[in-house]
């Protein structure tokens, strides 16, 4: 069974994720308060959260980054 993780991303590009269970944090502990605009832009206009990146990976791979 995978993890699933869904993507919250804030106006100004700033990529979060969330585990896709309904608790309305991320897993860097921001709340996911506003519009979510993870559809509506482009890849490359968004800027990862270190936090967010290292807890996915550690989640699926079980080792820190």
């Amino acid at each position: 069974m995978s993890t699933k993780f869904t993507e919250w991303t804030k106006r100004l590009g700033q990529q979060h994720f969330a585990m896709y269970d309904g608790t309305g944090r991320t897993l860097c502990g921001m709340p996911m308060l506003g519009n979510n605009y993870a559809h509506a832009m482009h890849d490359e206009d968004k800027a990862p959260c270190s936090q967010c990146a290292e807890r996915m990976a550690f989640i699926t791979e079980g080792e820190l980054v």
